[in-house]
């Protein structure tokens, strides 16, 4: 199975640099933006790039709308904006997958999506799945399995697996492993992520996504 995590939306990018609504984010700041292009020699002038644009999107139930740069990436919007840190860039070239979260519904590498391009999506992050101190059956399954070794992949593995299972909450190991095949373990723990990722749709499907365990969210 493979899928495009450049994103169902088109490119994605920007660096944000609004106000959240109702303070969801503090500390959200501006960047300096970048002058538009004057007008050339002899008069001629090149359409106008838009230094900033406007962008509402909604990460993790919680709306945020302001300007972003129009080349900052997703994954730089969450971890320096919204202080979304459980999100990892690790080769930032959309290979390991380390980035990836939810938009929309899709599975995407945000280290290649520009944020400008979220406009009006809804962002799924590793943060967003405990409710509180109670972890998402899907976390708990990695702790249950032991699924990681230094923990860098598991955030992307885990919105890996959300992804699947919200799609097909019965899935094979097969469909598990093609799932996860654009996601990159150094540790090598693939057996284990695997495994979790099974215990994970059984505990979804017998308890219709309830239970948990005290702690924090991966990340």
């Amino acid at each position: 199975m493979s899928r495009d995590r450049s994103g169902g939306n088109g490119g994605r990018g920007g660096l944000p640099g609004g106000e959240p609504v109702g303070g969801a984010f503090p500390g959200v700041g501006d960047e300096p933006g970048s002058r538009e292009p004057e007008a050339g020699a002899g008069g001629s002038t090149l359409p106008a790039f838009r230094a900033q644009v406007p962008v509402r999107l909604v990460v993790n139930g919680e709306t945020w709308v302001g300007d972003v740069p129009a080349g900052l990436t997703l994954a730089a919007f969450l971890r320096e904006r919204l202080g979304l840190t459980g999100t990892k860039i690790g080769c930032g070239e959309g290979n390991c997958g380390a980035c990836s979260v939810i938009v929309d519904g899709e599975l995407v590498y945000s280290c290649l999506v520009p944020v400008a391009a979220c406009d009006g999506s809804r962002v799924e992050t590793v943060e967003g799945l405990a409710r509180g101190d109670r972890l998402h059956p899907i976390q708990e399954a990695f702790i249950a399995e032991d699924a990681l070794q230094c923990g860098f992949c598991t955030p992307g593995q885990i919105m890996a697996v959300k992804a699947l299972l919200d799609g097909e909450p019965h899935p094979t190991r097969e469909q598990v492993v093609a799932a996860l095949s654009g996601n990159l373990c150094r540790c090598g723990a693939y057996t284990r992520i695997v495994q979790a990722a099974l215990r994970a749709a059984g505990a979804l499907g017998g308890a219709g996504g309830g239970g948990g365990v005290s702690g924090a969210a991966a990340g």
